[in-house]
């Protein structure tokens, strides 16, 4: 008798808490997610006098603590693929920004300046293709402020078609791959 005695104090005093902490939230939000954990320990709360009298409350726990195991885990490894994910497109950003350095550099050595860049990479770390906006220099050291069309680029400015034939060389890339602009 002292044992339901016991269980029946055990729901009783779990209920009056249950009602207070659901009455100090702040936000209603929250409620579903207490009511949802506090129903789960009220299902251990009823069902635990059941199974130590048939013996297997120590099997339930370790049921229990089993689940929560494996949702740990599952919790893990998916941070673990966010974060190598995230990892990965950090590493393409910064390896573009390097070579988009690397191509101004190519520029500024054929006597270019290099007024954009952009470097475009695959997932494996390949160039796909490479956007370029170079000024012309003359003997002056004066920039042209003329565009030009990528076919007239090669006849007009043959420094340019010099930086062009470079990095589809140095990147293997196609004529298609490498766009080049002259402001």
């Amino acid at each position: 008798m002292s044992y339901i005695f016991t269980w029946v104090k055990n729901l009783v005093c779990f209920y009056l808490l249950l009602t207070v902490v659901l009455h100090l939230l702040p936000r209603q939000g929250y409620r579903k997610y207490v009511r949802f954990f506090s129903g789960m320990l009220l299902t251990i709360l009823v069902v635990s006098p059941v199974l130590s009298l048939l013996g297997d409350e120590e099997a339930l726990r370790e049921k229990i603590s089993q689940a929560e195991f494996f949702q740990d885990l599952d919790n893990h490894k998916l941070d673990t693929e966010h974060l190598e994910t995230t990892q990965k497109e950090i590493y393409l950003r910064e390896y573009e920004r390097a070579l988009e350095m690397d191509v101004s550099r190519m520029a500024q050595e054929k006597q270019l300046t290099a007024q954009e860049v952009k470097v475009h990479l695959t997932e494996e770390y390949e160039v796909q293709s490479i956007e370029l906006a170079v000024a012309i220099q003359k003997e002056d050291d004066s920039i042209f402020d003329q565009e030009a069309a990528l076919a007239e680029v090669g006849m007009q400015y043959p420094q340019v078609h010099k930086l062009r034939q470079d990095l589809m060389e140095y990147y293997r890339l196609n004529e298609g791959q490498v766009s080049i602009v002259v402001l």
